[in-house]
């Protein structure tokens, strides 16, 4: 039965499935002492895929980012999950003498 209530959490139907943009959104970046951070929401296929692999309440790997077609440079990591917005993902990085790197 949970796992009923589970799924229809996550479920989106055809109205908040219009509210997804159509690609990819990234945030412009912000920083603390140690890292650099990164806000990403998903467009509408991205969010397809994702429910298709059932990635909604797990952190990614950077080869499962990268299949939601989130293209970025290596060192960006998965760190947290919006619970009531599993679409949008959070990244950092730590920053490095050259912070673009």
């Amino acid at each position: 039965m949970e796992q009923n209530l589970d799924e229809k959490m996550y479920a989106i139907d055809q109205k908040q499935k219009d509210k997804f943009p159509l690609t990819n959104q990234i945030s412009q970046d912000f920083e603390d002492d140690t890292h650099i951070y990164r806000i990403i929401r998903l467009g509408r296929e991205s969010v397809r895929l994702m429910q298709e692999f059932k990635w909604e309440k797990k952190l990614l790997k950077e080869e499962e980012w990268r299949r939601l077609r989130v293209y970025q440079r290596r060192g960006w990591l998965h760190y947290a999950i919006f619970e009531k917005e599993p679409y949008v993902l959070l990244f950092k990085r730590k920053i490095t003498k050259n912070k673009r790197s």
